[in-house]
Parts: structure tokens; sequence; C-alpha cells
């Protein structure tokens, strides 16, 4: 799994794991949906400041910025440096992903979130080369990728496309695919769309062969 997509995930599940009480718990909860709406809007201000601004917006319980800056407040920074890491601005998607809003488990939506950002960035990055072909190959609503087999990707890359389609990754994730190559949730609900699966594992044989 690369670490844009497992990083946030992992020290939010660790912290809570840690946390002996109640109260905190909350605390990392509202915390980590503060920052997971920061991350959405892609934005690059992770200050203390905007974070619970914005919690606070929400009704969240927010630790206050004392709370957080103070020697016993680590666990804090730890998790908004987790978010902060991967927030790297890009350019939105033009058409908003508003099915991903739609998912009511948070730590789903929020994985779905982290690997849509993936696919587009990856699309933003094709589309800034030339191409001497141009067949475009969806790989779902939430992004498109123009891929040729004249064009490299990266280690980073790759691993990137690897991970979206790894069953143990899916796993970790409450996702499966289904025999149709689409992915779906504990639910049976459809998360990507048929073909989504085969088409990335047709890039990565083309790439490594």
């Amino acid at each position: 799994m690369s670490e844009l997509l497992t990083l946030p995930i992992e020290v939010y599940e660790r912290l809570m794991n840690e946390a002996k009480d109640s109260r905190r718990k909350r605390s990392l909860e509202a915390l980590n949906e503060a920052c997971r709406l920061l991350y959405e809007r892609n934005s690059s201000d992770f200050s203390y400041k905007s974070i619970i601004t914005l919690g606070e917006d929400r009704g969240l319980p927010m630790p206050g910025e004392k709370s957080i800056v103070n020697s016993s407040g680590l666990h804090y920074r730890e998790l908004i440096q987790a978010w902060k890491t991967i927030s790297v601005p890009d350019k939105k998607d033009p058409r908003p992903n508003d099915w991903i809003e739609n998912i009511a488990d948070p730590v789903l939506r929020m994985s779905v979130t982290l690997l849509a950002k993936e696919l587009r960035a990856l699309k933003s990055k094709e589309g800034r080369k030339n191409r001497q072909s141009s067949a475009p190959i969806i790989l779902s609503n939430a992004a498109a990728l123009a891929f040729t087999t004249q064009q490299t990707l990266n280690g980073a890359e790759l691993a990137a496309l690897k991970a979206a389609i790894e069953p143990v990754t899916l796993r970790l994730l409450g996702l499966s695919i289904g025999n149709r190559g689409e992915v779906i949730d504990a639910t049976g609900r459809q998360i990507h769309k048929p073909g989504f699966c085969d088409a990335i594992a047709k890039i990565l044989s083309v790439q490594v062969t």
C-alpha cells in the first residue's frame, strides 16, 4: 500500500487504539474529521487555528490549541502532520466527487478519497505530456487516465496503481474485487465500476513488459 493511501489512516487508527480515555478518543476523531475536510478541499493550510476553526464550525468537539501544542499533545500533532504530509495542493477535478461525500462510513470515505486523489494526480501528470496516441482508458467516475504504450510510469506511479487493485490492501479497507473487475465494499455497494481493476491490470502489464 502506498504511503499516500495509508499514512493518515494508520496513524489515526494507532492513536485511537493507544488512547486510554473516551475524551481523547472524541478529540482525535474530531481532529481527524477536520483534517479530512481540509484535505478534500485541497487546502495547504493545516495550521492549528485553521483546523480548530473548521472543526468548531462543524460542531465537532475539537481540542484547544493549547492542548495541541503542549507536551501532552504529541498525539494530536502527529495526526495533523500525517495529513499535512500528503496534502500537496493540486488542481481539483472539474467534476466534484459528490458520490464520495455520500459514503456513510468515515474510514471508507477517507480511503476512497485518497485513492481518487492518487488517480487525479496521475491524470494531471499524463495530461501534460505530448501524446502520440490518446485513446483514453476510463478508470472510474472519479478519475480518468490518458495512457499510451509510448509513455512510462515511474516507480511511485506504478506502486499507486498496484495498491489500487491489491486484494490485501483492499481487504484492509473493507473493500474487495467483484467478478466483473469492479471494487465493492463489505455491503456489496459498488465503489468503482466494472472493468476498473482490469483496466489497471492492463496498464501495469504494458508498463512492466
